[in-house]
């Protein structure tokens, strides 16, 4: 996969985006995949294209979010 594609980055995005918003106001425990794509309106099977689990989501977003300070 093409990491530069416009629609990987605006699918991860997407994804990025719907699992903070839940973290904000759910424990990481109890969101599901289907919660994140839900929300991002995006399907299951393109979510597990780009990522493994929610886990792998987790240190995508975590590894974006800091590595202007790294």
């Amino acid at each position: 996969m093409n990491e530069n594609d416009l629609r990987v980055i605006k699918t991860k995005r997407a994804l990025s985006q719907s699992f903070y918003k839940l973290l904000e106001n759910k424990l990481f425990s109890t969101i599901t995949v289907n919660q994140i794509c839900d929300d991002a309106l995006i399907h299951r099977t393109t979510f597990y294209k780009h990522f493994y689990d929610k886990y792998d989501l987790l240190i995508y977003l975590i590894t974006d979010l800091t590595k202007d300070f790294f």
